[in-house]
């Protein structure tokens, strides 16, 4: 694969975000009180790593395989494709379970929650803002339309993932959508 500079320059640029955001999942994971958050950030963390993993095989001119049935990309061996196709299938569903538990064990305007959690998740939130955003202009610069769909894919797993983040929020009273 031969990218231009500025293609090389800001494949660069989200393989660093992906990599704060692996770092970012991974320490907040810790860090939260609430076991269904951890859960949240453990899960985003976990397709962070696979973002990370596509992209790197770009850096290295490798074309990452589409999984046909998930859309999403497979890693660079065997058992990271087989690992990546199957957390492509279970996503959706394990995301409709995030869902689900969070709109049963929070209330709307439920203010009981901890300020930890929330300044976490605010943190998260902004952060996949900012990446989903740099993902948007990357897309627009790239010539080769198999790579502007890779992107594209990513980017709105980024966009799930600000979805499991708001959806928490919401449920717990941290987030007023108005």
């Amino acid at each position: 694969m031969n990218f231009s500079t500025k293609e090389r320059y800001l494949l660069e640029d989200q393989k660093n975000h992906e990599k704060i955001c692996i770092q970012k999942y991974s320490n907040y994971a810790n860090l939260a009180s609430d076991q269904q958050l951890k859960n949240i950030f453990k899960q985003n963390g976990q397709i962070e790593q696979e973002h990370y993993n596509t992209i790197d095989q770009l850096l290295k001119g490798q074309m990452p395989a589409m999984n046909q049935q998930g859309g999403g990309q497979s890693g660079s061996s065997q058992s990271g494709s087989q690992q990546s196709g199957s957390m492509q299938q279970s996503q959706p569903q394990m995301q409709s379970m995030i869902f689900q538990n969070t709109n049963q064990s929070g209330s709307q305007g439920n203010s009981n929650f901890n300020t930890n959690d929330r300044d976490l998740c605010t943190d998260m939130l902004m952060t996949e803002k900012y990446v989903s955003g740099a993902y948007n202009t990357a897309i627009f610069e790239f010539r080769d339309t198999q790579v502007r769909n890779i992107l594209n894919h990513i980017q709105k797993e980024e966009q799930q993932h600000g979805e499991a983040i708001f959806k928490y929020m919401e449920s717990k009273g941290m987030y007023q959508a108005q």
